[in-house]
C-alpha cells in the first residue's frame, strides 16, 4: 500500500480551547520519514529525497564488511555531504562541514534529489536515510493554517 501527501505530514493539536474560530493552532512539528535500501558492495545505493526536505541521518547497517573497509563518500546530487564507513557494524555518517554541504543538508532544494552511497566490493547490508518532509520551499506551513471561521 502506498500513500502520497501533497503537503508535509505535520504534528499539531486540533483542539482550540478558546473557540475563537481559529481552524488550527500553530504547528508543533513535522513528521520524520525514512527509507531503507539494501547495500550491495560496488553498486551505488540510491535514495530519492523530496524537494524541501532537511536530511537528519544516514546510517549503514553493514552485515558483511568490504574486503578492505573504507569510508566512501555520500553524495546528494553531485555534492559530497559526508563519508560513511563500510566496515561491519552500525555506521553513522560523518557529515561534511563545508557551507555547500551544510546548506544542502538543511534544505535539499526545490526539486527532488538523489542521495548516493557506494560501499566497497564485498560489503552487504542496509542503508537507512531519514529526513523531515517539508514543502518544496522548505517550509512546513500547511494549507489552511491561520484561517478562521468568521
Amino acid at each position: 500500500m502506498s500513500v502520497t501527501f501533497n503537503t508535509p505530514v505535520r504534528v499539531f493539536k486540533r483542539n482550540n480551547p478558546t473557540n475563537d474560530g481559529t481552524i488550527a493552532p500553530d504547528n508543533t512539528g513535522a513528521a520524520i520519514v525514512s527509507r531503507e535500501k539494501a547495500v550491495v558492495g560496488g553498486t551505488a545505493t540510491t535514495v530519492v529525497i523530496p524537494a524541501g526536505a532537511i536530511v537528519r541521518s544516514v546510517t549503514a547497517y553493514v552485515t558483511t564488511a568490504a574486503g578492505a573497509p573504507a569510508t566512501p563518500n555520500v553524495t546528494i546530487g553531485a555534492t559530497v555531504v559526508g563519508t560513511l564507513s563500510d566496515a561491519a557494524g552500525i555506521n553513522a555518517i560523518t557529515f561534511g562541514s563545508g557551507a555547500t554541504a551544510v546548506g544542502l543538508l538543511a534544505n535539499v532544494g526545490t526539486s527532488d534529489v538523489t542521495l548516493s552511497y557506494t560501499a566497497g566490493a564485498s560489503a552487504v547490508g542496509y542503508l537507512s536515510v531519514a529526513w523531515t518532509a517539508r514543502n518544496p520551499d522548505g517550509t512546513i506551513t500547511n494549507t489552511g493554517e491561520g484561517y478562521t471561521n468568521t
